[in-house]
């Protein structure tokens, strides 16, 4: 446990010194940037004055060393910088947007895990349904989130008028009871969690499979059918929950490729998460919202594989002693 957790630190460190010092490799200046570039109307051009005034506010005008060094001082203390881009802190920002990027994250793999291990179970009992659905989800799987999520966009949402093209809830929507802003929000939610299950169903689908037909051989399962016991229980109380545990290692190891999807769909269907801070960060070089993106989306996945290896590690405990 000790070595793991030593791991997981170091692997940690890593990323932060990374994190630090990749978006100050990028081409271009926060200060010096002109909206014009992109394509907007107004120019912001600053003078050189302006420039350096803004450089020595936010401390970029200090060596590489200095500024890390100043960067580990203010995050142990809970100070995250302040954005460059929103003028605001980067950390109430953060608070804002992560619960809409963790609620189609949370809904998409706790939806995944289900349908995908229901549909597991039913295909050990049936081959052909087993030799169809192995063979669409192994087509599905290949196929990028992004794409999946355009393709929805312009083949339903465009010809289907109560779904929203884009938004986590109706703009100055007017809601008489809680109930309907759930409803509304259910419903702008619909398509990108729709996009995310269709690429992670697969995944649990094909880990269901391969642990239920591992159990379906174990010797108990022949005893339990020679006792005469229904074929529901036997399904039920010793194949799914005897072999649901990689599944859910499963579930914590596909944090970090739903964090990277759920980050491009939300800029497809323009949803107010993570995906868009970033998408905004980057445009206007925001170095301070860069990194506190990429940490938090870090830190998600540390934390979830380390999970997973605890339970990678009780899954082969439970091997061994069968």
């Amino acid at each position: 446990m000790k070595r793991k957790i030593v791991i997981f630190l170091c692997s940690f460190i890593v990323i932060y010194v990374f994190n630090f010092s990749i978006p100050r490799l990028m081409p271009g200046d926060p200060f010096s940037y002109s909206s014009s570039v992109s394509g907007e109307d107004n120019i912001t051009d600053l003078s050189r004055e302006q420039i350096e005034y803004l450089r020595s506010y936010y401390g970029m005008d200090k060596p590489f060393f200095e500024q890390f060094t100043d960067m580990v001082s203010r995050n142990l203390r809970g100070d995250f910088g302040l954005s460059i881009h929103y003028k605001r802190a980067a950390s109430d920002i953060l608070a804002e947007r992560l619960p809409w990027t963790l609620f189609i994250m949370t809904s998409t793999l706790a939806l995944s895990l289900l349908i995908g291990s229901l549909l597991a179970l039913w295909c050990i009992r049936s081959k052909r349904a087993d030799r169809i659905v192995y063979g669409v989800a192994s087509v599905i799987s290949e196929i990028p989130p992004y794409l999946i999520a355009i393709l929805l966009l312009f083949l339903v949402a465009a010809n289907v008028r109560w779904l929203p093209l884009s938004g986590a809830e109706t703009a100055f929507g007017v809601y008489a009871t809680e109930l309907e802003w759930i409803k509304d929000v259910l419903l702008h939610a619909l398509l990108p969690m729709t996009a995310m299950c269709l690429v992670t169903i697969p995944r649990f689908y094909f880990t269901a499979r391969a642990s239920f037909l591992g159990i379906v051989e174990k010797p108990y399962i022949l005893n339990a059918k020679a006792k005469g016991l229904r074929e529901r229980r036997i399904r039920w109380r010793y194949i799914f929950f005897n072999g649901i545990t990689p599944v859910i290692a499963r579930f914590f190891l596909s944090v970090g490729s739903t964090v990277g999807g759920t980050l491009l769909i939300e800029n497809v269907f323009a949803y107010p998460g993570l995906g868009t801070v970033m998408r905004e960060a980057v445009k206007y070089r925001d170095y301070i919202m860069i990194q506190d993106v990429f940490l938090l989306s870090a830190t998600i996945v540390l934390i979830s594989m380390f999970l997973a290896d605890l339970i990678n590690g009780l899954v082969d405990k439970e091997s061994a002693d069968l």
